[in-house]
């Protein structure tokens, strides 16, 4: 049995994806027989798998190389991620880039989890041959279609009737907050809720801005606050369809917990969608497009249920068991090229 240290400070920061990428990792791993896993662990083990990139984990990752082990990172940050997330100067900007080149390249292996990136590591100086694909994957046993849809409503305090469109994520300028809430100016009829807040606090862009837009929402927005991942499945299932607007992503998590939900979706229309989305969610450049594709949603009974089913094939794809088996496969390679 190969012996995995999962190494994370993620959990510190509460409303931010990368926590939940590394909770359901940690728990799809510790469904393997082939897998023993361990979390924050002192002691040296075959592997040490890094999600956060906080010096202590650059320390542990050199503690391991120096001991002959094997090091593999998930890569939940390019240099591209902090545009329209983080107030830095130019010249931390620049050292984090440099600090993330440096951190990425003393792993063996770097695993992303949307193929688009590949190329951005390759130009950051990361060899082609140390990037592998495995994309994310979220625990089933909290996000799954709960039925009563009624019922959800009234736990949450929400309108019986309403036609509910729902976001997530922090409350910054990438996500597409301003979209979102532009939408919801055009459609008086509809009530949107976004789930998230400022995970980062003042460090985030545009964090004065968003403060005033959160204290003085339009009517028929909510704004919850960051959550816990229970109460945001209950979310999920009460909704009738996932609106993220974002500018720039990876693999986000909110959208594989919306169609694990059963949640059709609308997207912004990019390139790093393609490869791991297909043809399974709607999409568009702006309001006015994401404005019709709700009316339709709304009022066409029969584009609904299509894409209600095209999340389910989504969330198929992406389900744990197929994602463990291309982990198991992973740490084997990574192990056996070290004998």
């Amino acid at each position: 049995m190969i012996e995995v240290n999962i190494r994370s400070i993620a959990n510190k920061v509460k409303g931010q994806g990368v926590g939940s990428a590394f909770e359901d990792h940690v728990k799809v791993l510790r469904k393997s027989k082939k897998i023993r896993v361990f979390v924050n662990d002192k002691d040296l083990h075959d592997v040490l798998h890094v999600h956060t990139m906080d010096v202590p984990s650059f320390l542990e990752i050199w503690k391991y190389k120096r001991s002959g082990k094997r090091v593999s990172i998930s890569v939940h940050v390019v240099p591209d991620s902090l545009k329209g997330s983080l107030k830095l100067p130019g010249f931390l900007r620049k050292g984090f880039g440099i600090y993330l080149r440096y951190f990425y390249d003393s792993a063996d292996k770097c695993v992303v989890v949307n193929p688009y990136f590949k190329k951005e590591l390759v130009n950051m100086g990361i060899r082609e041959d140390k990037i592998v694909f495995i994309p994310n994957t979220v625990a089933t046993d909290m996000f799954y279609p709960r039925g009563d849809k009624k019922e959800l409503r009234k736990r949450l305090g929400l309108p019986e009737k309403a036609f509910i469109v729902l976001g997530a994520g922090q409350i910054q300028q990438r996500k597409g907050i301003d979209d979102f809430v532009e939408a919801a100016k055009v459609l008086k009829d509809t009530l949107f809720i976004w789930l998230g807040g400022f995970s980062f606090g003042k460090m985030m862009k545009g964090y004065e801005r968003y403060k005033k837009l959160l204290e003085n929402p339009p009517e028929n927005i909510i704004f919850t606050g960051i959550v816990e991942r229970e109460r945001v499945a209950l979310y999920l299932n009460a909704s009738d369809v996932f609106f993220l607007p974002s500018h720039h992503e990876l693999l986000p998590m909110s959208v594989l917990e919306a169609v694990n939900c059963d949640l059709p979706l609308i997207l912004r229309d990019l390139d790093i969608y393609k490869d791991v989305f297909f043809e399974n969610y709607t999409k568009a450049s702006n309001v006015a497009g994401f404005v019709e594709l709700i009316k339709r949603f709304k009022e066409d009974r029969a584009f609904y249920e299509r894409y209600k089913q095209k999340s389910r094939e989504l969330a198929e794809c992406y389900s744990p068991d197929r994602i463990l088996k291309m982990w198991e496969n992973f740490f084997y390679e990574l192990v056996k090229s070290d004998q």
